[in-house]
């Protein structure tokens, strides 16, 4: 069994550069009220604002809070964007010394206006795409050529705004693979395709490897795109999870994905590309492990609003596979199934799936005492002379020789907390079935 936790512990060992595109990211909130009566749009009054590390920046955060040494480089303006990512790369902890500023371009950034609910209302970018001159890119080059040196991996983070051209990338490729470092690159521009020919991992998403090799298919796209480069390619598909081609003979590896509540899909494969290096680099992982780990950290961040990063903490919780209800063992019953998460000589925890249009047993227990917590659906409880009906958040007890069934208005999840279950308890007046129309 992979001792995912074990390997987790050993990020903060890690070493990482991370050289690409540097992004600010504004969230102006707001609540509105009235629409505006100068043009059909709503009108919103701010109420906070907040920034964030974007592009590139965002992959160096999601590492920093794994627990990594990181060391940035990119450029910034020399404008308020490019002072307030300097002031966060400092408060983070994130090595800048190899970003630039350059005083005729701007930092890039996207603000987002947002009003109440998170509903994001309007998405304003500033960006300058012109490519760097060669004398400015030389200067980059310097200032992180010794940070390539001491790390243990380095993440390529390009989003086509002017900041690799391909002899700028090609030069950093050279230098990192003759100090025999792990490399991995993301990048979402075909024209860009040949800068990272030599990495070890390139990790587009689904729709990006569509328009870099012209194909559709998953099973056709993945051996193409491990000829292209001679790397591993990890093709994210959102919902869907994640495949694995490994370099070695294109072999297919699929993850499947998680099954949660998206919040917000920003920055995910940032969180990513993020784990699988120090999965790699430090972790000990071999590629296919360190895709399943990426697959559960992009799991996690997906269900926080924006752009954000996970600790080694959230991540080590999910990879425990014996506290997961998934991996948990259903037991038919009539009504729908149980599954039981604790019984012990003192205190029992289960859930229950109850079926539209069925009922348990009617019964009682001479010791048992029990707490009902419905999570979802409608249920109608009948309890001694009394009949409840039980909505989410929802709880009642049950003492001990209280007559009791429970039946499913609509389909409906329960949590049951009592004292230790003994089946010798159980007094069955009349079984579960069906309900009468």
């Amino acid at each position: 069994m992979v001792d995912f936790r074990g390997a987790i512990q050993k990020f903060k060992n890690a070493k990482v550069v991370v050289i690409g595109d540097i992004m600010l990211d504004r969230y102006t909130y707001g609540d509105v009220e009235r629409v505006s009566p100068e043009a059909s749009v709503p009108v919103v009054l701010k109420v906070s604002e907040k920034f964030t590390l974007g592009g590139a920046g965002n992959v160096a955060d999601n590492l920093v809070a794994l627990g990594a040494d990181v060391e940035l480089a990119g450029v910034v303006g020399k404008d308020e964007a490019g002072e307030l990512v300097m002031k966060l790369l400092k408060e983070k902890g994130i090595g800048a010394a190899a970003v630039v500023m350059l005083p005729h371009r701007p930092t890039i950034e996207k603000h987002r206006i947002v009003a109440s609910g998170n509903h994001q209302l309007l998405r304003l970018d500033r960006e300058s795409k012109d490519p760097m001159s060669p004398e400015e890119e030389d200067r980059g080059y310097r200032l992180l050529e010794p940070a390539v040196r001491r790390c243990d991996a380095v993440i390529f983070s390009d989003y086509g705004k002017g900041f690799f051209s391909e002899r700028f990338a090609r030069k950093i490729v050279a230098r990192a693979k003759s100090e025999r470092k792990l490399m991995l690159a993301d990048f979402n521009t075909a024209k860009h395709k040949k800068y990272f020919i030599g990495v070890d991992v390139v990790t587009p998403n689904l729709k990006e490897a569509r328009e870099f090799t012209g194909l559709h298919a998953v099973e056709e796209i993945g051996p193409q795109l491990v000829s292209d480069f001679g790397a591993h390619v990890v093709l994210t598909r959102g919902g869907e999870g994640m495949s694995l081609f490994r370099r070695e003979d294109a072999s297919h590896h699929h993850t499947p994905g998680k099954k949660v509540s998206v919040f917000d899909v920003s920055g995910a494969g940032d969180t990513s590309i993020s784990v699988l290096a120090l999965g790699m680099a430090a972790g000990g992982l071999d590629i296919a492990d360190a895709v399943a780990l990426a697959n559960e950290a992009s799991a996690l961040v997906v269900q926080k609003p924006g752009t954000a990063a996970i600790s080694p903490e959230e991540l080590a919780s999910v990879v425990r596979g014996d506290n997961h209800l998934e991996n948990v063992a259903r037991v038919p019953k009539v009504w729908g199934y149980e599954q039981w998460l604790e019984n012990n000589e003192k205190y029992c925890c289960k859930v229950l799936a109850l079926n539209k249009g069925y009922q348990c047993s009617l019964h009682y227990h001479k010791k048992k005492d029990e707490t009902f917590l419905v999570t979802a659906g409608h249920v109608r409880l009948e309890l001694g002379d009394e009949v409840l009906h039980l909505r989410p958040g929802t709880f009642v007890r049950v003492p001990p020789n209280t007559r009791h069934r429970f039946a499913g208005i609509e389909d409906s999840a329960i949590i049951e907390v009592s004292t230790h279950h003994d089946e010798a308890d159980s007094f069955r007046i009349e079984e579960s079935r069906k309900m009468d129309a």
